[in-house]
């Protein structure tokens, strides 16, 4: 009987919708009144199937990247605490995120991230928090501000050539826009080639600043949350042949030719410190040829020489590994910086006060385009430009350069918030988004207002308990001392992932605003606020199609 049974193509069709109606019936029942966080509010549907997450990332108002803003929605309507998948919590509240993300803890961070930009080596790939651990401190000492100090007369130097080049091409002609967006990309992109490899890829000198491989750069970013919803996706499109993906996709030739780059520049330094890691085509090759006293002075090493030589495992040492984790240094420098800028430089152009205000205070000195022994110190500018780093600071709070949550995984330690006790393996996450928007912290967040950084201002803050889903108040959301307002800017994360390159960073965006300022006049041409709207999420801010980016005109050259 079972045979004739099953050979019913009917019946076993029948069989087999039931058998996987019980199984989804079963597995979201067991989600929403037997999971450990069964007593999280938030939407049933987000309790039930990820695929919540995937809808709103992927296809709401048709353009994706939209669960961040939803989720604020969520905290407004069911408290400071949200239960947004089966599987993770998102919490908004200014006092947690300290202790998520934290430098005394152990948490790891998710593992399908690993795949969500195809640098599954890349240290801020890294899910397990001791080998992140091991990777960051290989490269820690690299970004040292003493490093950086040493480094800026040649961020002065690149900043002086933009600036140059804006006298020469665009200064006085009324019609003839630059895109500041493409100046900043190229010029971030100079930066930190040029400090993390000492190779100068020379972005900056392209006509009108354009460069595929930057653009190529920055649209790899769409492919993020497809490949962190379906990390099967990131995993095959990194097992895919060059070749292959060179007939199929030719705009990303050029991200594939600078791979190919790092992979020489990874190989040459192996060389330089005649290291050889067991590599057929390394064998090959002679070690006569390294030259190890050139190896050792610092204007030859770059970031792979200090990785080869912190005595990180061989298995961490491959060429591959050490390609994701170049590529994961000039994407994320790159982008952050660009829209900094931008940010920055929109703002201050748009509100003549602000423009006004950091002409005075930058009027005591003109380092446009000033000698090299009459620049201003690195260390020196925050002293002596308040203002500016200021306006530096709420850019980087109005900008958030990083809008995506990041969720933390506790795989042994139950955590506890307010009356939730959230079971090891619980995906926790917070934002920078949340953070910089809250408005009892930052009020009229979404204005950008450089005074409040300033000691007038109010140098710090206090925060009320947060109201939960039925209105009372958690008392761990109250804060006994006034903390100062930098505490609640994340804008390069907390904790032990904190961006590594944060200090740099800085200085290429505080240099470059003293020397542009410095030097020019200007006046925005046809860029309004809703050129600068963000409108997705893609791990980074996303502006509307339609904007042009930042455009202006140079109206003269200081003398």
């Amino acid at each position: 009987m079972p045979e004739s049974i099953m050979a019913s193509p009917s019946i076993a069709i029948v069989v087999a919708i039931a058998t996987s109606i019980t199984y989804v019936v079963s597995v979201c029942s067991h989600r929403l009144f037997f999971h450990p966080l069964r007593s999280v509010p938030g939407p049933k549907l987000a309790a039930m199937t990820g695929w919540y997450e995937t809808y709103f990332e992927l296809l709401h108002k048709g353009l994706g990247g939209q669960f961040t803003f939803h989720i604020r929605e969520l905290h407004s309507k069911y408290g400071p605490i949200v239960r947004i998948s089966p599987w993770e919590v998102h919490i908004d509240d200014p006092n947690f995120f300290s202790v998520l993300y934290t430098n005394k803890q152990g948490f790891d961070k998710a593992d399908y991230l690993r795949w969500r930009f195809g640098a599954p080596y890349a240290m801020s790939s890294t899910s397990d928090h001791r080998l992140h651990r091991m990777r960051r401190a290989s490269q820690e000492p690299f970004f040292a501000q003493t490093k950086i100090e040493q480094f800026s007369p040649r961020i002065w130097d690149k900043a002086d050539r933009v600036c140059a080049r804006l006298a020469a091409e665009y200064a006085g002609r009324p019609n003839k826009p630059v895109v500041l967006d493409k100046v900043f990309a190229s010029y971030a992109a100079d930066v930190a080639t040029l400090y993390s490899f000492n190779r100068d890829f020379g972005f900056i000198e392209r006509p009108d600043f354009d460069s595929s491989f930057l653009e190529a750069v920055q649209n790899l970013k769409i492919l993020a949350h497809p490949c962190a919803q379906f990390p099967w996706l990131g995993r095959l499109l990194y097992a895919i042949p060059e070749w292959v993906i060179r007939i199929l996709q030719p705009s990303v030739a050029c991200v594939l030719d600078f791979q190919e780059d790092m992979r020489k520049l990874i190989r040459a330094a192996r060389r330089d410190l005649g290291l050889d890691f067991g590599d057929a085509e390394e064998k090959d090759q002679k070690l006569e040829d390294a030259d190890p006293e050139i190896a050792q002075q610092d204007q030859r090493r770059t970031v792979i020489h200090g990785i080869l030589q912190s005595g990180l495992p061989e298995n961490e040492l491959g060429i591959e590994n050490l390609k994701d984790a170049a590529i994961n240094l000039i994407g994320g420098a790159v982008a952050s910086t660009q829209w900094t800028l931008s940010i920055a430089f929109f703002h201050i152009l748009s509100n003549r006060q602000i423009y006004t205000t950091l002409k005075e205070e930058l009027a005591q000195t003109s380092l446009g385009l000033a000698a090299p022994d009459d620049r201003i110190l690195l260390c020196q500018i925050p002293d002596r430009f308040p203002y500016l780093m200021a306006c530096i600071e709420e850019a980087l709070r109005v900008g958030c350069p990083q809008t995506i949550r990041s969720p933390r995984i506790h795989k042994t330690k139950p955590i506890v918030y307010g009356k939730h006790v959230l079971p090891p393996g619980t995906h926790m996450s917070m934002d920078a988004w949340h953070m910089h928007h809250n408005e009892i912290i930052f009020p009229d967040s979404f204005s950008f207002r450089p005074e409040r950084w300033l000691p007038e201002g109010g140098p710090s803050t206090s925060v009320e308990p947060a109201a939960g889903a039925n209105g009372s108040k958690l008392h761990h959301m109250m804060v006994p001392e006034r903390r100062p307002l930098k505490h609640y800017m994340v804008a390069f994360g907390k904790g032990t992932r904190r961006c590594i390159a944060e200090t740099l960073a800085r200085a290429k965006v505080a240099i470059l605003l003293v020397a542009l300022l410095t030097s020019f006049e200007w006046e925005l041409y046809e860029t309004t606020e809703e050129d600068m709207r963000i409108v997705r999420d893609l791990v980074a801010p996303d502006v509307s199609s339609t904007s042009k980016g930042v455009r202006v005109l140079i109206k003269c050259q200081r003398v």
